[in-house]
């Protein structure tokens, strides 16, 4: 009988020691930001805190010594500033980074290079963490440190050291851009506002508003195209142990003028009788998705005969300073997309933080369409509403790239791009930060060819240089 207790006592011992799986290390010079994080994280019992850092000089020695899950940095620091640590630390030591940011120009500026350098995601530190702020601070940084903890980026980013894969990791370069870590020695540390009394709430419960699906489902079929067929590289690339299958799903149709709302319909009709001057490549990424998109438009030619139109989930605040540090490395031109604007080669179009963004069509030849809505997956913008719309004006004439990210979004729009004959692409498990979406989109047979990211920019390349599309019949 003693064997039999001692046993069970083993194996509740392991059940309790996987509880606590994710260790955090806190960086950030206010003690007081120390402090009301450790108080929020703490009491999560999967989470468990080694140590706290105050500079970037302790950040770069505890991650050496404690070999964190997950490194919570600030990027304004003394001594040496998170951004010069955190290129340290990725070069040596590739940590899962959540980046503490503020709204203001200079913290934009560095959480942008940081993302572009490799950090998982970002989350902003609500001014004066008051007690109003801290239910929903409280929640999304919970939820990223949770998800932090199961990505891949550590993977890859020791991947990335050991094969010097320049094409689809940053750090190699960091240190010829910008030179920030010169520019943020100057720049003093944001002060917090300590007086303040700190009392936590719940997080409120109150449900989300949905968007009402109703019954308007739409049957996506999977079809290879004949472009697919003959292309024996393509061939290497699609995912053969998905089944094709037959799908009841729900999609969204192009939003008519003067409407507020994305709408149902029972399918994507295809638009007859457009003038399209050249085809179209759309993009969508959430998470991990700053870095793999510049990575792969930094390859891309500035004469390229097609224009690419991009949902990138990022605040608001930090799309301008995304968009500008992109025309920094790339050659493309690069801009925000605007409402009504035409759609022409050789732009990259990016969606405003705020706004949907979709193609729609003035005097019968496509152009961009910005608007407000709800959010479609939790997400604003959205890329299935990206997706429907080019499968819908486009069609056959449409690329679209699925990458790293959490969710659902986009998954439902390529495979309406894979129904209306167009090329569909979902980045693979081997450099996906987050293998969400594209796992989803694979798994559903929405995805025609799937690759590592440093492999797509050539297939757009090829795409675009085939032959030109002409008006629809």
């Amino acid at each position: 009988m003693s064997h039999f207790i001692f046993l069970f006592l083993i194996i509740n011992f392991k059940k309790e020691v996987v509880k606590v799986s994710v260790n955090v290390l806190i960086a950030d010079d206010s003690a007081f930001v120390r402090k009301v994080i450790s108080d929020i994280i703490s009491k999560d019992k999967r989470i468990n805190i080694v140590d706290h850092a105050a500079n970037g000089k302790e950040a770069i020695e505890l991650v050496k010594k404690h070999e964190p899950d997950v490194l919570l940095l600030d990027l304004l620091m003394p001594k040496m500033n998170g951004l010069e640590a955190f290129e340290q630390i990725m070069n040596n030591t590739p940590t899962t980074t959540i980046i503490l940011s503020a709204i203001s120009p200079q913290n934009m500026d560095a959480s942008i290079q940081a993302l572009l350098m490799g950090a998982f995601d970002y989350i902003i530190k609500p001014g004066g963490l008051g007690a109003k702020d801290l239910p929903k601070f409280r929640k999304e940084l919970l939820k990223k440190v949770l998800l932090a903890s199961k990505s891949q980026i550590r993977r890859i980013l020791k991947e990335s050291n050991l094969l010097n894969r320049k094409t689809y990791m940053r750090q190699e370069i960091v240190s010829n851009v910008f030179e920030f870590g010169k520019y943020l020695k100057n720049i003093k540390p944001i002060q917090e506002d300590k007086k303040e009394v700190i009392h936590e709430i719940e997080p409120s419960l109150k449900s989300k508003k949905k968007i009402n699906n109703n019954q308007n489902v739409v049957e996506h079929v999977n079809i290879k195209t004949k472009k697919e067929k003959k292309n024996k590289a393509c061939k290497k690339s699609v995912n053969d142990g998905t089944k094709n299958e037959i799908k009841k799903t729900k999609s969204f149709v192009i939003k008519k003028s003067g409407e507020k709302k994305a709408r149902y319909l029972t399918e994507i009709e295809p638009l007859k009788k457009v003038a399209l001057p050249s085809k179209v490549v759309v993009i969508g990424a959430s998470v991990g998705g700053p870095r793999t998109i510049r990575n792969i438009l930094k390859m891309i030619p500035k004469n390229l005969n097609c224009p690419l139109l991009v949902v990138q989930h990022l605040n608001a605040n930090f799309i301008e300073t995304f968009v500008d540090t992109l025309n920094n490395y790339c050659e493309i031109k690069i801009k925000i997309a605007e409402n009504n604007e035409p759609i022409l080669p050789g732009h990259v179009y990016v969606a405003p933080g705020d706004r949907h963004m979709e193609i729609s069509l003035k005097g019968n030849k496509p152009c961009i369409n910005t608007y407000e809505g709800p959010p479609v997956h939790h997400c604003i913008p959205s890329i299935d509403i990206l997706f429907n719309s080019a499968a819908k004006v486009y069609n056959k004439s449409t690329m679209g790239i699925l990458l790293t990210g959490m969710g659902e979004d986009g998954v439902l729009g390529l495979g309406n791009i894979k129904k209306s004959g167009g090329i569909t692409i979902a980045e693979s498990q081997q450099t996906s930060v987050v293998y969400g979406m594209p796992k989803l989109a694979a798994e559903r047979g929405y995805a025609g060819i799937i690759l590592p990211n440093y492999n797509i920019s050539d297939y757009i390349i090829k795409f675009t240089k085939k032959t030109k599309a002409k008006e629809k019949s």
